[in-house]
């Protein structure tokens, strides 16, 4: 969008500009894959993607490369202990793809029988309530019933720029030993378990203060973001920040993720920009 009014979409996040944690280093690191996929929220479907990965995203890449548990890390990430930063280096094409997917309930699945197996002699780990017997003399055929095909939009060959720092210094040091030596509990992925993600060039930078009114970043909140003419600037609402309950996780604010296309950069307010590595961000 050009020369929109930002308060159409206004993020309903608490303001970040005060209530952010500004830390001295951070690391850097380029994550990228053959495919990814960041689904929208709203949609079941059909299941489009965001362009850049929301915060919430990113910090549950980062647990799962320090081993945590679902619906656990939440303060770890929180506005008041972390900084993030998304630099699309390369923004991805598109691509629609049908995929079949399956119920993975742990009780709905266990080993079917080598008798009743299309190929004699392989073992398969198959939901036996989504197969269903065609009742002829002599056949064993197996006809798939419940499985649910999807449409996905994927992202084709995305490569982003994370920083990232964590209050905690113990685990932002586990962190970046992890990121260092390719050393993960959980392989890293962008978005679904099939896009097996490739970290490198990963590095601790010194966050300095710019005064630049354009960053090479995406926002995560668009309070940051000043309309310039010329610029044309694509936003995509978005979970921003979780938190554990009983019954699972919340989210307890949304932003809108904002981004610049083509070779422009983000028109932002200077006071929000910080130097990180090769690029001038906004950190959330």
């Amino acid at each position: 969008m050009t020369q929109q009014d930002l308060t159409d979409y206004a993020s309903d996040s608490d303001d970040s500009s005060t209530a952010q944690y500004i830390p001295d280093t951070c690391i850097g690191f380029d994550v990228t894959a053959d495919f990814a996929h960041f689904r929208k929220v709203g949609n079941n479907s059909a299941k489009p993607s965001y362009r850049v990965p929301p915060r919430t995203t990113v910090a549950g890449l980062l647990a799962g490369i320090m081993g945590m548990s679902r619906d656990s890390y939440y303060d770890l990430f929180s506005p008041s202990s972390s900084a993030v930063a998304v630099v699309p280096k390369q923004l991805p094409h598109t691509y629609t793809m049908g995929i079949t997917t399956v119920n993975t309930n742990e009780a709905a699945i266990q080993y079917l029988p080598l008798e009743k197996d299309w190929w004699d002699g392989a073992e398969m780990l198959t939901p036996e309530s989504y197969l269903e017997h065609w009742d002829k003399p002599g056949r064993q055929d197996l006809m798939e019933t419940p499985r649910q095909r999807d449409t996905y939009e994927m992202l084709v060959d995305p490569v982003y720029r994370v920083y990232v720092s964590l209050a905690d210094e113990d685990v932002h040091d586990d962190l970046r030993e992890r990121l260092e030596n390719s050393r993960y509990h959980y392989s890293p992925v962008l978005g679904l378990s099939e896009c097996i993600a490739d970290i490198r060039n990963v590095d601790t930078h010194t966050v300095e203060s710019a005064t630049t009114n354009a960053v090479d970043s995406a926002a995560y909140d668009d309070s940051a973001v000043v309309p310039s003419p010329g610029v044309t600037v694509k936003r995509e609402r978005a979970p921003l920040y979780m938190e554990a309950t009983d019954g699972g996780r919340k989210t307890t604010a949304f932003g809108n993720i904002t981004y610049a296309t083509g070779d422009d950069r983000l028109p932002v307010d200077a006071s929000r920009a910080h130097a990180a590595g090769d690029h001038e961000v906004i950190l959330y």
